[in-house]
Order: C-alpha cells, then sequence, then structure tokens
C-alpha cells in the first residue's frame, strides 16, 4: 500500500488506517518469534486493508471514538490474516502476494497453528474494545465462514454449480467478515437500527461485487499482478462466475490436469464470460452505494461508496 493509496481509498479514515497499520506490526513484532516471523512476513507482503478500513469509516458514521474502535479494526484484519493461512493449507496454495504461503515454508501443521493463534488474538483485541457484543460478532462471523469452507469443500470439483449457488457461496466466504466490519463499527459508532441495517446491506452487497470482481482477475490478469497462478480457482476445483457464464462445459468429480487448466482458462478468456461477471458485480456495487445514500451525508458515507466502485475497478 503506498503513501497516497489511504487518502485516496479511505478518506477520514486514512491516518487512523496508518496507526492500525503500525500497531498492529507492534503486536506481532511482541509475539512469540515461533509465530510472529510468518504473520509479519504475510503483512509486509501488503494488503489493501480494507477491512480495517470499513470498521473505521462506519464508526465515522456516528460517534466516532478512536480508543474503543481502533482495537477492533486491529481484530478483523487480524481474523481475515488467519483465514488466509488456513484458506492456503486447504487449497495447497504455493505462493500468496508474491511470496510463498506459510504453509509452503513452515509445513501444514505449523500453519494451522500459526492461524489459531491469530484467531485467538484478535478476539483478544476485539475484548480491548469493553464492548462484549464485539468479541459476539467476530465470533459468529468466524463461526459462519468455517461453515462456508466446509460447504465450499463439499462442492469441490463441481464444475456444474448454478449461480444461485455460488453467489450463496461468495457471500458466506467474502461477504460474511465484511459485514462484521461494518456490524462492528456501527454499534461501537452508536449509528441507529436502519442506518446499521443500511450498513449491512451495504457490506453484503460489498463482498459479492468485490468476489466477482477477484474471480475475474483470476482469469483476465497476470501470474505477477496478482501473485498467484492465473486460473487458480479451476485449477483448486471450483467453478466462479466468469467459467458459468461463458458456458464452458467440464465433467464433474475430478480434478483438471494442468493442460486442461490452460485450455479452460483460454475458452473463458475467448468469451464474454469475464465481461458478463464484471457488469454483475459493477450492478451489485451500484446495490451498495445505494445503501450508503440512506445513512447521510458525510465523508465517511463518501468514501463508504467510493470503496464500492474501487473494488470493481481495480487492477490487483
Amino acid at each position: 500500500m503506498t503513501e497516497a493509496e489511504p487518502r485516496e481509498l479511505f478518506g477520514p479514515a486514512a491516518e487512523d488506517i496508518r496507526k492500525v497499520e503500525t500497531q498492529l506490526r507492534q503486536e506481532i513484532q511482541d509475539d512469540p518469534p515461533e509465530v510472529a516471523r510468518a504473520m509479519a512476513d504475510l503483512f509486509v507482503a501488503g494488503g489493501k486493508r480494507i477491512r480495517p478500513a470499513l470498521v473505521l469509516l462506519a464508526a465515522m458514521c456516528g460517534t466516532y471514538d478512536a480508543v474503543r474502535v481502533l482495537p477492533a479494526a486491529m481484530a478483523v484484519e487480524l481474523t481475515h490474516a488467519a483465514t488466509l493461512v488456513h484458506d492456503d493449507v486447504i487449497d495447497r496454495s504455493p505462493t500468496r502476494r508474491g511470496r510463498p504461503t506459510v504453509a509452503a515454508k513452515l509445513g501444514d501443521e505449523p500453519a494451522i497453528v500459526i492461524g489459531d493463534y491469530y484467531f485467538a488474538k484478535s478476539y483478544e483485541l476485539a475484548a480491548r474494545t469493553g464492548v462484549p457484543e464485539v468479541v459476539h460478532i467476530l465470533a459468529r462471523a468466524v463461526m459462519k465462514i468455517c461453515a462456508g469452507e466446509v460447504r465450499q469443500q463439499s462442492i469441490r470439483y463441481r464444475y456444474s454449480t448454478d449461480i444461485p449457488e455460488y453467489m450463496d457461496r461468495i457471500e458466506a466466504k467474502t461477504g460474511t467478515l465484511l459485514v462484521a466490519c461494518c456490524e462492528i463499527g456501527g454499534l461501537l459508532g452508536r449509528l441507529n437500527d436502519a442506518q446499521r441495517v443500511a450498513l449491512r446491506e451495504y457490506a453484503v452487497a460489498l463482498g459479492c461485487a468485490f468476489q466477482i470482481a477477484d474471480d475475474v482477475l483470476d482469469y483476465t490478469s497476470t501470474e505477477e499482478e496478482v501473485g498467484k497462478p492465473i486460473g487458480q480457482d479451476i485449477r483448486e476445483g471450483f467453478a466462479t462466475l466468469p467459467l458459468l457464464l461463458a458456458g464452458v462445459k467440464l465433467d464433474d468429480h475430478r480434478r483438471l490436469e494442468e493442460d486442461e487448466v490452460r485450455h479452460v482458462v483460454d475458452a473463458v478468456l475467448a468469451s464474454d464470460g469475464p465481461r458478463r461477471a464484471l457488469e454483475q458485480a459493477r450492478g451489485i456495487a451500484a446495490g451498495a452505494r445505494a445503501q450508503v445514500s440512506t445513512i447521510g451525508e458525510s465523508d465517511a458515507t463518501a468514501a463508504l461508496a467510493a470503496l464500492a466502485d474501487y473494488v470493481v475497478s481495480r487492477k490487483l
């Protein structure tokens, strides 16, 4: 993340995002080296910090108290990092953001324990807010993410999945933690019930738009840009929206060979699947902006609306 990006992306939350980044690095540095080294490497590799920004911006829509909000923002980013460590074990991913994954460097067993450590640490950070419901929201989100991962594994190599099933899957995979971020921020910012409902609906739409755009990039970008092999989703056995809209037919219940993966990627790129998927993502993002508009006009709501535009226009 460059110096210019926080202000451009996060508006009034830019300065506190830098504080979150600095304090998280210090928290990790103070952890036992056996777990800290791997997590520090993951943070060095970067990330846009959208999740902590959502906590901050949601709280800024109401009454902002940095003493309570910053630990919550740190908690959600550590939760996200822990899920990435576990995801890479499950998916056997060799790289993450252009670097070897924790599992690739240390093995599956240490990676799982490191992920567990940082899930626990995220709950401890959430508890520092002094608001028990923050811990409850975060724990509930992690439970839903885990259940969604189990469901996702049950349809691995089922390429004939339909679009509603795909949408349910990405809402659980990506939308769940974004919803928790907005719920936590709205709670700590003392927003009223209607505002918090609008933030929740915003987060659901933002997560779906984000994941669809990410799935398009899996076909249309380069390995250097995304930090992982192109076609990784189909290589791992998952049919995403660009493939479903491309109309490419594959036999279920088997892993594709590498030459087949390349053939599928070429077929999807030759179709209008990526374009149609991105159009859907933009439509969903417009719905997210509409929800924000009901909360009221402020620098924070303007930044939330801009984030909805960003997730479907980003190149990386």
